[in-house]
């Protein structure tokens, strides 16, 4: 009996370990595609800040939500995030040059309608 509940509990740690060494991987993953330095873009009181960033092709945008429900959702269609309860971030690496609009698919539009920004991308 006494093998079964030990047997038992290293089954349960192991376990245990395996997941949480599984969600670790997939966040450093995920943190590891922004590439060359980026920029960090705050999502408060239902609006990006900054409202344009500039970075060279290449980086990476962080958009990190600090309040409410929001998405970051390009005009062109050319990304987007789930949607981001507070506390949550979406990042995206922007390989090729030009300028990317993008809003809120909940509080803004395309175009620059109320919760949007851009970011410009620089060879």
């Amino acid at each position: 009996m006494r093998r079964i509940i030990v047997f038992s509990i290293v089954a349960l740690a192991c376990g245990f370990a395996i997941a949480v060494s599984g969600r670790a991987s997939h966040s450093t993953a995920s943190a590891a595609t922004g590439a060359v330095a980026g920029k960090i873009v705050t999502i408060s009181n239902f609006k990006f800040a900054p409202k344009s960033v500039t970075i060279k092709a290449g980086s990476s945008v962080t958009w990190s939500n600090g309040e409410g429900m929001h998405t970051v959702t390009a005009d062109d269609g050319s990304f987007r995030s789930p949607n981001l309860a507070a506390g949550k971030s979406y990042s995206h690496t922007f390989t090729n040059a030009g300028t990317y609009r993008y809003y809120c698919s909940f509080h803004g539009g395309a175009g620059g309608a109320d919760m949007s920004g851009t970011v410009i991308v620089t060879k």
